[in-house]
């Protein structure tokens, strides 16, 4: 029985090998269709990679000025609030009271500054009065000098009075401040991250309320070894940043370079102004930057998407004819030295400015492989 298993496999083999190969020929596939581009010489800057992450323009803890009892909170996490927009409102009843109170004894000093007026007008036409006869001798000089003396006594009192008026207007004015500070609003447009109390709750004067982050734009921190501080500085009018989780990459509309170098990690700190109008960033995310370290140079350029990488090596597809004018499809080595906005800067032996390199379909064919081409739009 062994031997004639033997005959079998032996007999089975090439029948298996010659299948195969007939399949490989009758399944030959066609064509390959791709997406190409070309590639550029440009002026570009060399750049670096560096990382950081996304925090907050301001980041801010909303607290209440007033202590009282907090009867209503009107925003929630991840709610986003307006400039000037009520986030909570405190049980404000008795400063109500003792606005009407305050209002009432400056009702009551301006009456008293009307009868001060009277009094100073009488003692006015009194001493004038006095003064004329004092001229004809019918009247004394001390008679004249009381009258001039409860004149500036009247004077007095009408002065005492308006400066009493002031004062009981200034103690309204403070206690309608304080009833104003009894709702808390949003000082910026913002969202809100987190809520640190609950409605009932009692809540006494610099106690958070919620915390909130600002929208509309977000800064990026990077960390920027010290080597670079030089080119950094002098290079930087603007910066590309690629928030990691987004797949987005963002121009910076303002750059601050912080000239303060960490002695453990030998690095400052550079801050990027994102704009981010749709609120769809978060402090937090990491970033990823290509800062500018060198002046500009003229260099080869080629999309993002037509690099290739296997482990260390990078190489790009570019479509070549063969001797029966079939575009192919030819592997290029190239070194990659560093981003430039979608597209990266390489040097390639091969490669000239002009030449075609697939950017779509190229993780799918191997070298000469026919290609059907379509240019990228």
């Amino acid at each position: 029985m062994l031997p004639n298993r033997t005959i079998t496999i032996r007999l089975t083999l090439p029948v298996v090998m010659l299948l195969t190969s007939a399949t490989y020929v009758l399944g030959q596939p066609g064509p390959a269709a791709v997406l190409t581009d070309t590639v550029k010489k440009e002026m570009v800057q060399e750049h670096r990679r560096v990382t950081g992450s996304l925090q907050a323009v301001t980041r801010s803890s909303i607290a209440s000025q007033e202590a009282g009892q907090l009867i209503e909170i009107l925003t929630d996490e991840g709610m986003t609030v307006a400039e000037g927009d009520v986030i909570a409102r405190l049980d404000d009843r008795r400063l109500r009271a003792q606005v009407a109170e305050a209002e009432a004894r400056v009702d009551r000093a301006e009456s008293d500054l009307v009868e001060r007026q009277s009094e100073l007008e009488f003692a006015e036409f009194e001493m004038k009065r006095l003064s004329k006869l004092r001229q004809t001798n019918v009247a004394s000089s001390r008679e004249s000098m009381e009258a001039k003396s409860r004149f500036d006594s009247a004077v007095a009192r009408v002065e005492g009075a308006r400066r009493a008026i002031n004062e009981e207007q200034r103690q309204v004015d403070l206690l309608k401040i304080r009833l104003a500070d009894m709702v808390v609003r949003a000082p910026f447009q913002a969202r809100v991250v987190k809520r640190h109390v609950d409605p009932g709750e009692w809540i006494e004067p610099g106690e958070s309320i919620v915390t909130i982050v600002s929208t509309g734009a977000i800064e990026a921190r990077l960390e920027v070894p010290e080597r670079f501080a030089n080119s950094v500085g002098r290079n930087s009018n603007r910066i590309y940043a690629d928030v990691t989780s987004l797949g987005q990459t963002v121009p910076s509309s303002d750059i601050r370079v912080i000239p303060d170098v960490d002695p453990q990690a030998r690095s400052f700190s550079v801050i990027l102004t994102l704009d981010d109008p749709d609120s769809q960033m978060a402090p937090g995310m990491s970033v990823v930057a290509w800062i500018p370290t060198s002046d500009e140079a003229e260099h080869l350029t080629v999309p993002k998407s037509a690099v290739v990488r296997s482990g260390r090596d990078a190489y790009v597809y570019r479509s070549e004819l063969d001797a029966k004018g079939v575009a192919t499809a030819t592997r290029t080595e190239v070194t990659v030295l560093f981003d430039w906005q979608d597209r990266v800067v390489i040097t390639a032996n091969a490669l000239a400015a002009g030449d075609n390199v697939i950017v779509e379909g190229n993780e799918r064919i191997a070298p000469g492989t026919p290609l059907a081409l379509a240019p990228l739009k």
